[in-house]
């Protein structure tokens, strides 16, 4: 009988924990009654993984177990198990349990309604962690907020950073990956043909054995991920336009002062006058950077938004506010430590320019 879907897990020294999820994953695929295939793709692993999975004998399902002696890591490892799957749906997930087999029915039975990208996030309603500290859990969500950055496409789902997840595997037709790190999801976010993507909610389970994987060089490569992925799909080039066209807004924000203080004769009213012209410089430069943003910085994304354009511009006044409200701070906090105003100021800018951008990207004209 042919699979009706290819579970895909990369493995590397995880001997102990294959029997394990071999049993739990057949169980759970008998009770369905859906036969499958699981793919293992091991990094050639000195405990003799590749050989504990072979003496494996499911009954519901196939193991194929493929050994890589030249190559390595935990995404290519997946793009290699994805490109040798049968079916025309895959499920990937990880062996150590933290990921469990109960889930996979549920994200098949997503994939058959239609979507072509279906995420078993932890932080979907129902979802959770078990005993996760608060260190590595504010570790998961500045990553989270930084994927929404540098790949806005992440906002389609309510956990970008899982390992967990299915796809049609034509949605990956004509689309070359060449992920670096472990977060093979947010490469397929990023470049994929999917529009529909569907969250099942799970909890993420202690490791049954061995030992996570995450460390100081994984969490650089992420970022080195991010930074790539930005530059491929043109995010970098959008964080470049965005600053250019804030720079050009200064002058709207002064030459409207100036008319407004100058010309209007604002100025006869004392401070009164010259908080209202440097209100009016502030909205003027709001207005000039939402309209030039729409047509140019965020043009491609509109017709993808559900947000009205009024929404977007509330937004994007939040936005601007939080910046200036940012730039105040650093100012006049790292003036009082001894820094020079200049310095502070510029400091400021740039703090404050990070955050318009990041609810701008996020919120004004993210996908969420």
């Amino acid at each position: 009988m042919e699979p009706e879907v290819s579970i895909v897990t990369p493995t590397y020294n995880e001997r102990e924990n294959v029997p394990i999820f071999v049993k739990e994953l057949d169980e759970v695929m008998c009770k369905h009654n859906i036969p499958y295939e699981l793919i293992i793709v091991d990094d050639n692993s000195p405990d003799g993984t590749a050989e504990v999975a072979r003496q494996q004998k499911p009954k519901c399902g196939k193991i194929k177990v493929i050994v890589r002696k030249n190559e390595r890591g935990l995404a290519s490892a997946v793009i290699r198990g994805i490109n040798e799957a049968s079916s025309k749906y895959v499920i990937v997930m990880d062996i150590d349990l933290q990921h469990p087999p109960s889930v996979v029915p549920k994200i098949l039975e997503k994939l058959k309604e239609g979507y072509g990208l279906v995420v078993a996030s932890r932080y979907a309603k129902g979802g959770g962690i078990e005993n996760w500290s608060k260190t590595r859990l504010l570790i998961s969500k500045g990553a989270t907020l930084l994927a929404r950055i540098f790949v806005p496409k992440s906002s389609l789902t309510t956990d970008p950073m899982s390992g967990f997840f299915g796809l049609r595997k034509d949605i990956l037709e004509g689309v070359e990956l060449s992920p670096r790190g472990y977060k093979i999801l947010l490469e397929i976010l990023a470049k994929a043909k999917v529009k529909k993507v569907a969250d099942v909610p799970y909890v993420f389970r202690n490791r049954y054995a061995g030992e996570s994987k995450l460390g100081g060089k994984v969490m650089l490569d992420y970022v080195l991920h991010l930074i790539k992925l930005a530059r491929e799909t043109g995010e970098l080039r959008r964080m470049f336009v965005f600053s250019l066209i804030g720079l050009t807004g200064i002058f709207i924000n002064e030459g409207t002062l100036y008319l407004a203080y100058e010309v209007l004769e604002l100025k006869s009213l004392g401070y009164l006058g010259l908080a209202i012209g440097g209100f009016l410089g502030f909205e003027a430069s709001v207005i000039y950077n939402f309209l030039l943003h729409e047509r140019i910085t965020f043009a491609d994304r509109i017709k993808e938004l559900k947000t009205s354009k009024l929404k977007r511009f509330v937004h994007y006044e939040i936005a601007s506010v939080s910046g200036l409200v940012a730039q105040l701070v650093f100012l006049l906090g790292l003036t009082a430590l001894g820094m020079n105003y200049l310095l502070a100021n510029f400091i400021g800018i740039l703090a404050g320019l990070a955050i318009r951008y990041t609810y701008s990207t996020t919120k004004a004209w993210g996908y969420s």
